[in-house]
């Protein structure tokens, strides 16, 4: 089989951990492109509802070329007195957060996207405390059994595990459509819905089809997750170089939630109550795409669409991410009380 030309360069070899702090280390990626609003709204988040635990803010600012560019945006967070580092390079989510660890060297992480907005207090805490339980690589607030593969044969009108389950094909690209076009101002790669883009973004389609699996395609997303220095050190990583890289270590068959389950290490979803779930149970946490969304932990741009989507949309990306076991709801009549950030 061959596999994504990523996968056959030089492996990143991340420093060993430097032992001088324990506390977890939540980064929060700044990116430029976007302006100061998901920031502002990333830090009034942070501020209505506390971490619950000790921990060292850092805002890795992407596509920041001097501290005089970053500063409008430092003064709005002032009082949360972040650690700050600088990419100018304007690089991509996962090569950010590798690099940052790379800088840092601390003992664990909990790398969060721009759009993430915590939704209960004390949620860094269960977060910590699930990342602690015996025999767990990583965790996370949403994980997913969508597949690109199983959507590429589906919406082509070849057999597919969503057969059966979808609206016909070319209502479901419709919807898919629409929902990238919602997306489509948010900033580059935002509109590259899970629907499409990890098959749209590689022209070549058969290896595609080889690189991800069908559906379910178990995988932790990585719009917010956390995992140790050590373990992240285990993995076989690589220089992101585009969003293609991105999706491959998120829901290829070489993601980061396959390479831990091949070193005998689970990925637990995280409620809102602090309960966790194993991949099996994840559709059971009611926190992406199904139901209301009420175990949700922490929000983001994905969530956001489905709470703000009527019952076709929620039915199309509640199919996609669970098949089978997809339960959407209509929408309730007040969006706060399911993780509207």
């Amino acid at each position: 089989m061959r596999l994504s030309p990523a996968w056959r360069r030089e492996r990143l070899h991340l420093p060993e951990p430097s032992g001088e702090d324990s506390r977890p280390c939540l980064v929060h990626l700044v990116w430029e492109p976007l302006g100061i609003e998901p920031l502002r709204k990333f830090a009034e988040a942070l501020r209505s509802h506390p971490p619950g635990t000790e921990h060292e803010l850092v805002l890795a600012m992407n596509g920041f070329a001097s501290a005089a560019e970053a500063r409008p945006y430092l003064d709005e967070v002032a009082d949360l007195e972040p650690h700050v580092l600088l990419f100018p390079e304007n690089g991509f989510d996962m090569g950010i957060y590798f690099a940052t660890a790379a800088r840092l060297r601390r003992e664990r992480y909990c790398f969060v996207n721009s759009y993430a907005r915590p939704l209960v207090d004390g949620w860094l805490a269960k977060l910590d405390a699930a990342l602690d339980l015996p025999g767990v690589g990583q965790v996370g607030a949403t994980g997913a059994w969508a597949s690109g593969h199983s959507w590429f044969l589906y919406s082509a009108g070849l057999p597919s595990a969503y057969r059966g389950l979808m609206p016909p094909p070319a209502v479901a690209r419709r919807l898919a459509r629409d929902i990238d076009s919602e997306l489509g101002g948010q900033g580059r790669g935002s509109a590259s819905d899970v629907l499409r883009a990890r098959l749209e973004l590689v022209r070549g389609v058969p290896r595609a089809l080889f690189c991800y699996p069908p559906f379910p395609s178990r995988f932790l997303r990585t719009n917010i997750f956390m995992i140790t220095h050590a373990t992240l050190r285990k993995l076989r990583l690589f220089e992101v170089r585009n969003k293609t890289d991105t999706y491959a270590l998120e829901g290829s068959r070489r993601s980061i939630t396959r390479q831990l389950q091949r070193l005998g290490l689970s990925s637990l979803v995280v409620d809102r109550a602090g309960a966790v779930y194993g991949p099996e149970e994840w559709h059971r946490s009611r926190t992406l795409w199904q139901g209301n969304q009420e175990g949700l932990l922490v929000a983001d741009n994905r969530t956001l669409s489905y709470t703000n989507g009527d019952l076709a949309r929620r039915q199309l990306l509640s199919t996609l991410a669970w098949g089978p076991m997809a339960d959407p709801r209509l929408p309730r009549e007040d969006p706060s009380a399911i993780g509207v950030a």
